[in-house]
Parts: C-alpha cells; sequence; structure tokens
C-alpha cells in the first residue's frame, strides 16, 4: 500500500475549483486542519484533495506535511538510507570521503569544516538520511541539537533517534536497533567499526547510563 500524503494548514485557506488564485472558492481550510493529497498541480504549487466528494485544490504555499509515522511492523523511511550507507568510512589522510563531505553539507557547518570528514558527522549523518526520506531536520553538526526536534517517546522502537552524551556538552546520535540489559545497539556514522577500526557508519553499542532520550517525529 502507497504512503498517504497529508498536509496541514497554516493559515484560513481557499479552497480552489481549479489550481490557480483566479479560479472559484468552494471552501476554506481552518488553521491546523489536515488534508489528504490526491495529486499535485504541474508546477507543484498546487495540493488537490477531496472537499465534500468533490476535487479541489488549495496553495501549496500555506500547506505543511505532515511527518509519517509508520506503524511499529514498519520501518521508518529513513532506514533503508541509512542502512544502504554502511561500510562508508573516513579515509586517513589528506583525502576526503565524498559521501562525508555529503552528510555535512546537510548542516549549517562552514566550509571549511564541511570539507574534511575529520569533523564530527554522527549529526550530519542523521541529518541526511531525514533529509532524504522527506523529513525536516534540524541542520546542526551538534548532536544534542536532536533533543529538540520531534517529539520524545518513553519506549524506544526501531529506527527511532537515540542521543546520547558525550563528556559535559558534546553527544551523539544514531538511529536504534535494539538493547541488552545495560546497553543500546544503534546504526549510526562516525563510529568506530570494533571490526575494522576505522570510524564510519556502522552498528555498535553505547552504554545506557549515556543515554539523553529517543525522538520521532511530531
Amino acid at each position: 500500500m502507497s504512503q498517504v500524503e497529508k498536509y496541514r494548514s497554516t493559515a484560513n485557506l481557499n479552497i480552489r475549483k481549479a489550481p490557480t488564485a483566479s479560479s472559484n472558492a468552494l471552501g476554506r481550510l481552518s488553521v491546523d486542519e489536515v488534508i489528504e493529497m490526491i495529486g499535485e498541480s504541474e508546477d507543484g504549487k498546487w495540493i488537490r484533495f477531496l472537499y465534500n466528494g468533490v476535487e479541489a485544490w488549495s496553495s501549496k504555499k500555506y500547506l505543511k506535511k505532515v511527518p509519517y509515522i509508520p506503524p511499529l511492523e514498519e520501518d521508518f523511511l529513513w532506514m533503508t538510507y541509512a542502512e544502504g550507507e554502511k561500510g562508508v568510512s573516513q579515509i586517513d589522510g589528506s583525502e576526503h570521503n565524498s559521501h562525508i563531505l555529503e552528510y555535512l553539507r546537510t548542516t549549517t557547518l562552514n566550509k571549511r569544516a564541511a570539507a574534511e570528514d575529520e569533523t564530527s558527522w554522527c549529526s550530519a549523518f542523521v541529518n541526511w538520511c531525514l533529509d532524504k526520506a522527506g523529513y525536516e531536520t534540524t541542520k546542526s553538526a551538534l548532536a544534542r541539537s536532536w533533543l529538540n526536534w520531534g517529539q520524545g517517546i518513553e519506549t524506544p522502537r526501531r529506527g527511532c533517534l537515540v542521543v546520547f552524551k558525550r563528556e559535559k556538552i558534546f553527544g551523539h546520535v544514531g538511529f536504534y536497533l535494539e538493547e541488552t540489559e545495560t546497553h543500546i545497539k544503534i546504526l549510526g556514522g562516525n563510529q568506530t567499526n570494533p571490526e575494522t577500526g576505522k570510524s564510519e557508519v556502522c552498528e555498535k553499542f553505547f552504554p545506557k547510563t549515556d543515554l539523553l532520550g529517543y525522538r520521532i517525529p511530531k
């Protein structure tokens, strides 16, 4: 079954008969009212949906996409991208891995920091995965920035974001996989692979004592 895209109105928005501002108004959407998209105009500026059983249009400019939260038996969309990046690792010396530089460019880092794969990139990797899946991100290279993203949950589920503390002000972030009594396994970037010794995208356990929180989209 294909995913239904939903949008929330950010204003009291006119509902039009056709995808133009001059078209007849059929009604109005209230602020925070949610619609289900059934189509889009060719220029991508209007959303088509059903209004009282009739096809109608509203301007995409005032519609915000509602993040998709899959049922428990289904993976978050970003996990496909995260799994596909396993093994991407830093390159020793003056060379830099282009994949990691691509992750870093999804953040607001300055050009110099974003041009070196030695720059801490766990948060950049999460930004890249969520951006690829069509979700809003923090655009920050700071792992703890994710504590202000989405909503917190008490019980983790596969693919949710996990934020750990590292020293007093730093952190680490990745995607939840499983846990033991004392540790949490995550899939993340900028993690030392115990088998290769390289800093790469891999699965790794972290102590629960360093846990700061679990996050999913709001």
